[in-house]
């Protein structure tokens, strides 16, 4: 017995989202943080962040904010997509970096290098390809670094231009020094 056929699904045929009320969305969100304000109710933040969210606030800023608890952030976060020409305060304030040894900077960027070098060699060897074809290129960038060096570390490396980060600790060469 033959299976039937799939219909083609055409492009654009999809369910349109209704229009976002802004204003309706962010009186929501106050109302839930004049609730977080007497008792710390975990589902309710949860609320609040789908709500921002969904009023095109800064993802970034709403997760920080929501982590940390924080109902003054919240606030100004409701305040700027009220008002998009208010500042925020700045993201996060300069840290100051702890000293390394040169010596150990140089140890940890070898060891990026040859993490780098032995991933990239190791996606390229996957079983699974063709015996007579030479293998598919790599097509990653950046890597999560070796654990034995404490993230400082790569922060300092980064603040001196040997490294870039990509976010969610993930580090990659700089263009000019792309070499493995």
């Amino acid at each position: 017995m033959a299976k039937p056929k799939r219909k083609k699904r055409k492009p654009g045929g999809g369910h349109t989202p209704p229009p976002v009320d802004t204003e309706t969305i962010l009186v929501e969100a106050e109302a839930i943080v004049a609730r977080l304000a007497d008792a710390d109710e975990g589902p309710l933040w949860g609320e609040l962040q789908r709500l921002l969210v969904k009023a095109k606030a800064d993802t970034s800023r709403v997760a920080r904010a929501v982590i940390a608890r924080d109902l003054d952030a919240i606030r100004e976060l409701i305040d700027h997509v009220r008002n998009p020409e208010l500042a925020l305060p700045e993201k996060e304030p300069d840290r100051v970096l702890p000293e390394f040894p040169e010596e150990t900077l140089h140890e940890a960027m070898r060891a990026f290098r040859k993490r780098l070098k032995l991933t990239k060699l190791d996606h390229e060897s996957k079983l699974g390809r063709n015996p007579l074809t030479t293998g598919k290129e790599a097509e990653f960038d950046s890597i999560l670094p070796p654990h034995q060096y404490p993230p400082e570390l790569w922060q300092v490396l980064v603040a001196r231009g040997e490294l870039e980060s990509t976010g969610q600790g993930f580090y990659k060469l700089p263009i000019k020094r792309r070499e493995f």
